[in-house]
């Protein structure tokens, strides 16, 4: 088949990647004039390596990324141990290991393997018009394009969510967080005595306290430490200097472990990123089955659970297998996108919900219910009960990855069986 992927993000480098190791025609239409990742460190669940590995990714991965020990959840004053989740086992146990990378390292070594593979990635082409039934699009400089399948991966401001739905908004709705994000190097790290012991290991590290969180991990081979510092989405800082965000910080999280204080006294730039997700959509296919979205622009959600990049891989599977089923039957192009749509709207939108809990447990203020979650924290979850459906786990009283049955539920998915099943 002869493809259009509008979006050279993570998404849409998946997608054209999965697409064309199947032996389709790929072309991936970007609107920047060169290929960006903005953002720092992004968190690789098994739920994405193990498709990543399967299309040959691995070994490139493996030499930019950073395998952790361990998951810890600490106690944001005094940084006692609340609980952990040892990385090791879940290459035998999910198929693949969890990893922690720079996103514009994982984009690079995507771009790589999807030009490697004949994808034409094409810059300088934003996309003006679509005409969704038809699979044919015009770009703002007059050209021309069609094709037998047009993907939308533009992510979660994407214009063609908005021009398919015919949406008054974007279709994006505020979480109520929002996360200053920023980094700091290890060397300087390592050489305050009051904070050294926070790169002695390769561990994600997670303090918790009243509606905030800090989350910090290596990237760049271990030589940058990745912070994301979690709080209310009450502020605007769209006009701030560098010395009101330092000084936030430090209102913030300076009175928390000793060495937080330390710490934050040595980040560079601050951003702040308020947390939006995509509500959920009354579709995501055309009726021709010749337009579909997928990626952030279809289902972008908290990052509480570390499923976002999960999600989009998990897409870029089950788009090229439905193609793959859909070219050896009698079926169309519309009914084999539908199946695509319902195997992946339904797991896409629990996850995003479950994610939202996540961060809302994460946050809780101090009371019965933060005891509750510190305990299920101490049992891997075991007091918290047992999960006999997917909606259980959007209400679930425990902290995702800090929680056994979460992270099966997360990172055992078999997407493949489900497509084959709904496609029955």
């Amino acid at each position: 088949m002869d493809i259009i992927i509008v979006g050279a993000g993570i998404g849409g480098l998946s997608a054209a990647l999965s697409l064309a190791l199947a032996g389709h025609k790929v072309r991936v239409l970007e609107s920047a004039s060169a290929l960006a990742e903005i953002g720092a460190g992004v968190q690789l669940t098994p739920t994405s390596t193990r498709h990543f590995w399967k299309w040959g990714l691995g070994p490139d991965i493996l030499e930019h990324s950073v395998l952790p020990e361990s998951f810890n959840v600490r106690r944001g004053d005094n940084g006692e141990l609340l609980g952990t989740v040892p990385f090791e086992g879940f290459e035998e146990r999910y198929g693949a290991p969890y990893i922690v990378i720079h996103r514009a390292d994982i984009h690079q070594i995507l771009h790589k393997h999807a030009v490697n593979a004949k994808v034409q990635v094409i810059l300088n082409s934003r996309v003006a018009k679509y005409d969704f039934e038809a699979g044919s699009l015009q770009l703002a400089n007059g050209e021309e394009l069609s094709a037998d399948l047009i993907v939308a991966a533009d992510g979660i401001n994407s214009s063609a969510r908005k021009s398919f739905l015919s949406e008054t908004d974007d279709g994006t709705e505020k979480t109520g967080w929002a996360a200053y994000r920023t980094t700091a190097l290890v060397a300087d790290i390592k050489a305050n005595p009051d904070t050294a012991q926070l790169v002695a290991k390769h561990n994600c590290n997670c303090w918790v306290g009243d509606k905030s969180s800090v989350m910090t991990y290596l990237v760049k081979n271990s030589q940058v430490l990745n912070i994301v510092l979690s709080h209310p989405d009450n502020l605007d800082t769209s006009e701030w200097t560098p010395r009101q965000f330092k000084d936030e910080l430090q209102q913030l999280f300076g009175h928390w472990d000793p060495s937080m204080k330390a710490l934050l006294s040595m980040t560079s730039e601050v951003q702040n990123w308020p947390v939006y997700q995509v509500r959920s959509l009354p579709k995501w296919v055309s009726e021709s089955g010749k337009f579909v979205l997928m990626g952030d622009a279809a289902h972008a959600m908290a990052f509480y659970l570390s499923m976002g990049v999960s999600m989009a891989v998990e897409d870029a599977e089950v788009l090229t297998e439905c193609i793959s089923l859909y070219q050896r039957s009698e079926k169309t192009l519309g009914q084999a996108m539908k199946v695509f749509e319902t195997v992946r709207k339904e797991r896409a939108e629990i996850v995003r919900d479950a994610s939202l809990n996540a961060g809302n447990i994460l946050h809780l203020p101090q009371g019965a219910a933060q005891e509750q979650r510190d305990r299920a924290l101490k049992d891997d979850g075991v007091s918290a009960g047992t999960c006999v459906s997917d909606s259980d786990y959007v209400v679930r009283t425990s902290y995702g990855i800090g929680d056994q049955q979460t992270r099966d539920w997360c990172y055992g998915y078999d997407v493949l069986a489900k497509v084959h099943a709904e496609w029955k």
